[in-house]
């Protein structure tokens, strides 16, 4: 079944169906098309809920009683939560096939060592990339998964170890891949020069990762600045299965009321526009690491992340800012 430029197994798909009281779950660009996969399931005897909340990953589950088992459409298992899910949970991973021979178009902008990463819909393609710089002439590192994530070289939005593990070996990272916000965060957070190279436009970008990084660092700098008067603060704690950082939400809770400010602990899974209207100056997200980045212009009231708290209350200079990562 083809979604937007990807392909799913359709077979996969009924396998896992059978027999269970099943709800659908799909990332943010591929909703558009629930009713094609709902209708596609009922037309094989099935019938299936939405789960039309959101979905950032492989982490973002809570507990449903109403449903036996939740079938994940584009994305990779967290190995980690394997046995943790409640009820269970089948990642059918979206895939986009396309001849590497386009990354000839990025040798210019690489060092002959290349860090090879890349994301779910472009993992099954890494050996064949790999294998292609090396006949032309390049060393190619790929680090090891984490417990995050399914595949070695694979990188999320929340966790670059992979990358990070190598980064000494290498000269330029080569992301292999669709938009920014996986290479810009790599090159925040390993310091090394990330090119681009996206299968779908079959186009390279290089300079546009420095540039998008200064960008988005100028948009953090100033919401950092918009919370220096803050005096209430609420740590936001997400009840997700893999976002839940209760005890990081303690420590930031304790640093800020040792800087004689006060902090309130929150309990919200979904982030929106209720947090401008508490009585709260400034929020922590403690949450995915995505939201405080995605949506920072959605809200009046700053949203940092624990990072930018720490640079906030003096406790991290500015030249060591990174992305926040859960690993």
């Amino acid at each position: 079944m083809k979604l937007k430029y990807y392909e799913i197994d359709e077979e996969r798909l009924l396998e896992e169906a059978k027999g269970k009281k099943i709800a659908i779950k799909l990332p943010e660009g591929f909703i558009p098309y629930a009713t094609k996969i709902l209708d596609f399931l009922e037309e094989n005897g099935i019938k299936a809920f939405l789960l039309a909340e959101s979905c950032y990953g492989a982490c973002d589950f809570v507990s449903y009683k109403e449903i036996e088992k939740i079938i994940c459409i584009g994305e990779a298992e967290m190995p980690y939560l394997r046995k943790k899910y409640e009820p269970e949970v089948a990642f059918i991973e979206a895939r986009y096939d396309f001849d590497v021979s386009f990354l000839n178009k990025a040798f210019k902008f690489l060092g002959k060592k290349v860090g090879l990463v890349s994301i779910t819909p472009y993992m099954h393609k890494l050996k064949e990339c790999k294998e292609y710089l090396e006949k032309n002439g390049y060393e190619v590192f790929i680090g090891k998964k984490s417990r995050r994530t399914a595949y070695d070289g694979q990188i999320l939005g929340c966790d670059f170890s992979s990358a990070i593990s190598i980064s000494n070996y290498i000269d330029t990272f080569l992301f292999i891949g669709d938009g920014f916000f996986h290479p810009v965060g790599l090159y925040l957070a390993s310091k090394k020069n990330v090119v681009v190279a996206n299968p779908i436009e079959k186009r390279i970008y290089a300079e546009e990762i420095k540039k998008e990084a200064d960008k988005i660092l100028k948009k953090r700098y100033a919401m950092i600045a918009k919370a220096m008067d803050a005096e209430k603060f609420g740590i936001i704690v997400s009840r997700k299965l893999g976002q839940k950082r209760m005890e990081l939400a303690r420590r930031l809770k304790k640093l800020i009321d040792e800087k004689g400010k006060k902090a309130y602990l929150i309990i919200l899974n979904d982030i929106d526009e209720k947090i401008d209207y508490m009585e709260f100056d400034c929020y922590i997200s403690t949450a995915c690491p995505r939201v405080a980045i995605d949506d920072m212009d959605k809200y009046e009231k700053p949203i940092l992340t624990p990072i930018e708290l720490e640079i906030l209350l003096n406790e991290r200079k500015w030249e060591n800012y990174e992305f926040d990562q859960i690993l």
